[in-house]
């Protein structure tokens, strides 16, 4: 499954730095390519919380919700044992490349809600007690696109993106050995 997921993300990271070449001199909401300003500090300060709020209500979801328990052991099973280095590559290269393609391109395209919509709509669950997962994907994705048009950078976008994968796959992977 890891090398279906690279061959995945690799593939979309080459169609997503494309469509971003292939669009950034026009107008735009802002510039992917755009190093972090003065203010980075603030930005990656609003990155990090969403980094943790997010984190904290995965683990409060995992105490109370016996379906998102299921969800987890789904994600064991696709994954397999992750080891540290395997699993932050993975959230790292994610977090990345569908930050590229979903808001350093198609939130330029279609603006904020669309893209979140299709953010949400592209991250249906493969298994119906992960009900939920469309809608958490879709509200993510609004705080992330904010984080784009209000730094003026996708980098804390990827930041809080990989950061938010590489935590929750980190809980989701102990999940079975009753740490919540």
């Amino acid at each position: 499954m890891m090398r279906v997921g690279l061959l995945f993300y690799g593939v979309m990271g080459i169609v997503g730095l494309g469509l971003v070449a292939w669009r950034r001199g026009e107008l735009h909401l802002f510039d992917p390519a755009a190093l972090p300003g003065a203010d980075w500090a603030w930005w990656a300060g609003v990155a990090l919380a969403l980094v943790l709020v997010v984190h904290v209500m995965t683990r409060v979801g995992l105490r109370y919700s016996a379906a998102l328990r299921r969800a987890a052991d789904d994600v064991r099973e696709r994954f397999g044992e992750l080891g540290p280095s395997r699993l932050w590559a993975l959230a790292a290269l994610s977090g990345t490349v569908e930050e590229l393609v979903f808001r350093g391109w198609l939130l330029n395209e279609v603006g904020l809600v669309v893209s979140s919509v299709i953010f949400g709509i592209v991250h249906v669950p493969p298994a119906r007690h992960w009900f939920a997962w469309p809608i958490f994907a879709a509200a993510v994705g609004f705080a992330f696109g904010g984080l784009c048009l209000g730094s003026g950078t996708l980098v804390f976008a990827i930041l809080a993106h990989a950061g938010i994968n590489g935590a929750n796959l980190a809980l989701l992977a102990r999940a079975d050995r009753g740490i919540p």
